[in-house]
């Protein structure tokens, strides 16, 4: 047992592929439990005020937490970290208990303040609330204002295990934070009612930083009673924070913006916006932001010794990995949009406008999965370089084209009736008078799309070609593919369908399975036609597993059984 757990806590992963698989397994396992968490919170409490409120009052923890955490230690302690490990081990520990210790300060009086004038914050997040439901959001925020302070110091203690490419724990911790909110939703819910649900998210909180201390001593980690400010390397992130602090990802603002003008809109427009965000978030999470997460420790290696090449080459193989996934990824989903909100959030509590609300609203999101994808990879590209101050100038115009789009289509919604009429048509919503929220996509959608084409452009120009040339092959192979494959998978939805009951869960998940398999293969047959690395390269690991897995026994080995 304890060479089971010295494996687990010891894990080293030097290759970015296997780092990224590893990853995006375990980000998919709590995706899938994400997606049980929201069909659970819409079956319990329908899309109506408790939603509502409760994903308002994550509003203040969540930018509490990325404004000071998320948003810098993964961008700056990681990068300085690991140059101080690689010269002066002793100074490396220092600046990670420093770093640590004022995490805990800092992060406790941030919390501590956003407690207090909690009230007046609510007022301008939701202005659109009122009464008991804007009392409600006060008090849910509150207790919610928890989580950020311990996911700042587990945030601390990811960084450690990422720096050592060490992701088992990292990767672990998101699913014991899910599994304790659906305790929450199951258990406690029903004698605390939406309370318990944010008891459930303060004690997932809890487990996701308990998790990863093991893993941090093992490396080498002690607690030290240090908050050295004179440390070279502490001043260096400080450096690196400074900027940062301001620059929040686009993604943070957009949910805070769409939140906001969402809370002024129809009774469940923040419930349904912040639930299909959370559901186009699960292809972002498991197949961009868990290979941007894996190859960051080997691009600030590779800046800091300068070697140009080997940072060039693993910047184009993520960036053609995260292509390979989600160009066919976002056709897919704009095609099977309302069988996926069916199955995910479509619970008894939702009715079928409300339904179809939120699958043309996912479709919406799904013009934006490339981008969302890519802008991760971007900004970190810069970060390993320690340049966080033209991140900072394209985030801080991104808000303004968020802000600025999101009221444009609201204006659009509102006056505009050909161009309402229009997209009504498109996305099938006819017979609804309300289709406002669309704007909150739209303007999310847009403000992705110049982060990440800004970044790119200023990017090539700050470091050179980065390979995109091939890179843009590759995205023409998938886009082809990846059209064929909708095609085939929107025909598959309609043959299939008389042989099945559509109304309930199980006949949607037969369907979108038998859709999924055909548009698979199609995907595939038409990527190895065109001789996709990436698919090659996929098929050949599958047949050496496969290979491996049935491979005949030696005499030996048969002697001995």
């Amino acid at each position: 047992m304890n060479k089971i757990f010295s494996r687990i806590f010891n894990n080293n992963t030097q290759n970015i592929a296997s780092a990224a698989m590893l990853l995006a397994a375990a980000s998919l396992a709590s995706r899938f439990l994400g997606m049980i968490r929201e069909r659970l919170l819409v079956g319990t409490f329908g899309v109506g005020n408790n939603l509502d409120a409760y994903f308002a009052a994550f509003q203040i923890p969540n930018f509490a937490f990325n404004l000071l955490i998320s948003a810098t230690l993964s961008v700056a302690f990681i990068p300085v970290f690991c140059e101080f490990l690689d010269k002066d081990k002793v100074q490396a520990w220092r600046i990670a208990n420093s770093v640590l210790n004022l995490t805990i300060v800092v992060m406790g009086v941030l919390v501590s303040v956003f407690f207090v004038f909690s009230p007046l914050l609510m007022h301008l997040i939701s202005p659109g609330f009122a009464g008991e439901k804007l009392s409600l959001t006060v008090n849910l925020t509150r207790i919610l204002l928890l989580s950020p302070w311990l996911f700042a110091i587990s945030a601390v203690f990811s960084g450690i295990l990422n720096s050592f490419r060490s992701f088992f724990l990292v990767a672990l911790a998101p699913l014991i934070y899910n599994l304790a909110i659906i305790f929450g939703i199951l258990f406690l819910a029903p004698f605390f009612g939406i309370f318990g649900v944010a008891a459930g998210v303060v004690f997932g909180a809890l487990l996701h930083l308990l998790v990863q201390i093991p893993g941090a001593k093992k490396f080498g980690f002690v607690w030290q009673k240090a908050i050295d400010l004179k440390n070279q390397g502490v001043r260096n992130i400080f450096k690196l924070i400074l900027p940062r602090i301001i620059g929040i990802d686009t993604a943070q603002i957009s949910q805070l913006v769409g939140t906001i003008i969402g809370s002024t809109l129809m009774i469940g427009s923040v419930a349904l916006f912040n639930l299909v965000l959370n559901i186009e978030y699960v292809p972002i999470g498991v197949f961009a932001v868990s290979f941007v997460v894996s190859v960051f420790p080997s691009l600030s290696h590779s800046a800091a010794r300068d070697d140009k090449e080997e940072f060039k080459k693993d910047f184009s193989y993520t960036a053609r990995q995260i292509l390979f996934f989600l160009v066919p990824l976002a056709i897919l989903t704009f095609v099977f949009r309302a069988q996926i909100v069916r199955l995910i959030i479509g619970a008894r509590n939702l009715s079928w406008d409300e339904t179809r609300l939120a699958a043309a609203t996912l479709a919406v999101f799904a013009s934006s999965f490339i981008f969302q994808g890519i802008a991760p990879l971007l900004s970190r590209a810069f970060f390993a370089l320690k340049n966080t101050v033209i991140p900072l100038i394209i985030s801080l115009v991104s808000i303004v084209v968020n802000i600025g789009s999101t009221y444009l289509f609201l204006n659009l919604l509102s006056r505009d009736e050909v161009f309402t009429q229009s997209l009504i048509s498109f996305l099938k919503l006819d017979g609804l008078s309300d289709v406002r929220i669309l704007a909150l996509p739209f303007g999310f959608s847009l403000a992705s799309f110049f982060y990440a084409a800004t970044l790119f452009i200023i990017l090539r120009k700050y470091y050179g070609s980065l390979d995109f040339g091939k890179i843009f092959v590759a995205f023409l192979k998938y886009l082809l593919a990846g059209l064929a494959a909708g095609v085939v998978g929107y025909a598959c939805l309609y043959f299939i369908e008389p042989f099945l009951n559509t109304l309930t869960f199980l006949g949607i998940l037969l369907q979108l399975i038998f859709a999924t398999f055909f548009a698979g293969v199609i995907f595939v047959s038409i990527s190895l036609l065109l001789k996709s690395e990436e698919m090659i390269s996929l098929v050949a690991a599958v047949k050496r597993k496969m290979w491996q897995s049935v491979k005949f026994l030696g005499i030996s080995e048969t002697e001995e059984m």
